[in-house]
């Protein structure tokens, strides 16, 4: 077997097998004749790295009173007004505040338009054709699945709320600039990540030989680039929305920075469409299918997502959510992620077939034709269009009395250390 020495990445056993080595890693031979040995081995071998600066920078803070209000204050003010900051942290802030050459703000808020304008079709493909199809990445939701954070009922919602607004703010225009609330959450998460991977690195229930390191670039790139561009991009044009080219590379390249903030390395991170499809299509060939644990996320974000409702929100059009009763809902649900989502990613998480996929491809000419009118009137304006929809959504991810933007990342790591002895047990008794 071959091995990688913890000069790789910090916290790392010594023993640690490739990438390519790990349970997780499946038709790895298959991969190599599409797409080459070194394209396939680059990329497993971020199943075993993650994001450095902002892990060392957390392991730095961890033992000193106060580390992640000196986190949160260089994220506000910047690190040279952070006393006493420790080199892991200066080295981090200073990689974030250094903007690489390829990024164009002014392509960036392209991005962000183009991504929002179609309105409410994008939470309906974000939440059919993208957090679900999450859940079938094996290695990518290990932490969620030790956690339970979207399988016990009363953290689902939260949990999902958490995604959707720091999804929001991190994707408007301008979310991402150093000023910016995306900016500010996505280091938040960053933070959270950090925890949740020095918790894991410590954990008797890690299983390193399956599972890699945790919260692995592979999956990252996953998340940034396969789930919230690409399967928004594919989702919507499956129902009529046309995207020019220029409006496809402007998106990809504003989830790129999403990504560059969040941590990924510059060596993994997409860089255009074409790039991010095929590091997608690795991915999906490489990473070991959906298990039960998988099966289980999805089946309690599907419950949630039917029987739960959001004051003032429906992601639904309201003529249609007001009319179904939670059994009507999970058949819609069902349908629209097959359509959306494909056959290969529901057959593996469970989710049923039914004759409701079919409206996916009978909504194509509805949408396609008002979207081609409604973008050729004198009047139009795609900002506008975009805002209006970010406002709309703003109810849904709006913060109520007692909650927080992201996740506490204590509480995440307490929910990790009550849970990860018995949801580990489960996925091995799972496994035989």
């Amino acid at each position: 077997m071959s091995l990688i020495t913890t000069d790789r990445a910090t916290d790392v056993p010594a023993d640690l097998p490739f990438g390519r080595d790990l349970g997780r890693t499946v038709n790895y031979e298959q991969a190599v004749g599409r797409f080459g040995r070194p394209a396939v081995d680059h990329f497993t071998d971020h199943f075993n790295i993650g994001d450095e600066l902002g892990y060392r920078a957390f392991a730095a803070l961890k033992p000193l009173k106060g580390g992640r209000g000196m986190w949160m204050s260089a994220v506000a003010k910047g690190i040279d007004a952070v006393e006493s900051a420790p080199p892991e942290l200066v080295e981090l802030f200073r990689h974030v505040d250094t903007v690489p050459e390829w990024v164009d703000w002014e392509q960036l808020r392209r991005g962000s338009i183009a991504y929002w304008r179609p309105g409410k079709l994008v939470v309906m493909a974000l939440a059919y054709a993208a957090i679900g199809a999450g859940f079938r990445t094996y290695g990518g939701s290990r932490e969620l699945v030790l956690s339970r954070r979207l399988i016990d009922r009363d953290q689902v919602g939260r949990r999902l709320v958490e995604t959707l607004r720091w999804v929001a703010n991190a994707s408007k225009p301008d979310g991402i600039r150093r000023d910016g609330d995306g900016f500010r959450m996505t280091m938040e998460v960053r933070f959270i990540h950090a925890a949740v991977r020095y918790h894991c690195s410590r954990d008797e229930n890690w299983d390193w030989n399956d599972w890699g390191i945790s919260v692995d670039n592979g999956s990252a790139v996953y998340t940034m680039g396969t789930l919230f561009a690409e399967s928004v991009i594919n989702a919507l044009t499956k129902v009529g929305i046309k995207y020019s080219d220029q409006e496809i590379e402007d998106i990809v390249a504003l989830w790129r920075y999403i990504g560059h903030i969040m941590g990924i390395p510059e060596d993994i991170n997409f860089t255009d469409w074409a790039d991010l499809r095929q590091k997608s299509d690795i991915i999906r060939m490489v990473e070991h299918p959906a298990d039960d644990g998988c099966r289980t996320l999805m089946k309690s974000l599907t419950d949630y997502m039917c029987e739960e409702t959001i004051e003032g929100y429906e992601v639904l059009p309201p003529f249609v959510d007001k009319r179904l009763d939670a059994d009507q809902k999970r058949q819609l649900t069902y349908g629209l992620m097959r359509g959306w989502a494909g056959d290969d990613i529901c057959d593996q998480l469970a989710v049923p077939d039914n004759r409701l996929r079919v409206l996916v491809p009978l909504m194509r000419p509805f949408v396609g034709a008002f979207d081609w009118v409604n973008r050729r009137r004198p009047s139009y304006d795609a900002q506008a269009a975009a805002t209006r929809a970010l406002e709309e959504f703003g109810v849904a991810i709006a913060l109520n009395e007692g909650d927080t933007e992201v996740a506490p990342a204590d509480d995440v790591v307490a929910r990790l250390a009550a849970n990860s002895a018995s949801s580990a047990a489960a996925m091995r008794d799972h496994r035989r």
